[in-house]
């Protein structure tokens, strides 16, 4: 039984995960416990298959949360996990065409030959870059709006907060 089992530094390597991360993940439910051999954590060869699972699922944007419905759900009958992916790919969907949107815009900017933004009439209030500007912000999810933690919003007034 000993030789099926993998230590925890081999699965880290081949999987890409660090320990830490497979310690966290035993912790969250994603894995199964690793069993203690000379006090290091092992686990069973077929843990790969899942940390695959899990990367994948985390590189298409779902929350460790998500993850684990998602695990749980794939051992159903019902294939229950289906729907969540469903709608993580209509997620996906709007994202692209928001920033289809977005780069749409971009290149109307780009396309301007004012030699200054400011005096842009695109740019201005009655402009077309603005007003889809201002529209396409208003659709995109804090997650992708481009601004940091950092960054100090404005109010309508242009003061700052």
């Amino acid at each position: 039984m000993v030789e099926d089992l993998l230590p925890i530094d081999r699965v880290a390597r081949e999987s890409g995960f660090a320990s830490s991360a497979l310690r966290y993940y035993e912790r969250f439910g994603l894995i199964s416990v690793g069993l203690k051999i000379q006090g290091k954590r092992h686990y069973a060869r077929s843990v790969l298959q899942r940390l695959s699972v899990i990367k994948v699922c985390q590189s298409v944007g779902f929350s460790l949360t998500e993850i684990a419905d998602l695990l749980d759900g794939a051992d159903q009958p019902d294939g229950a996990w289906r729907d969540l992916a469903l709608r993580r790919r209509r997620d996906i969907d709007e994202q692209i065409k928001l920033l289809h949107s977005l780069a749409d815009t971009l290149d109307v900017a780009l396309n301007c030959e004012c030699a200054e933004l400011t005096q842009c009439p695109e740019m201005g209030p009655q402009g077309g870059v603005a007003s889809r500007a201002c529209h396409d912000r208003q659709e995109l999810p804090d997650r992708w709006s481009g601004r940091s933690r950092g960054d100090v919003a404005l109010k309508d007034d242009r003061k700052t907060v």
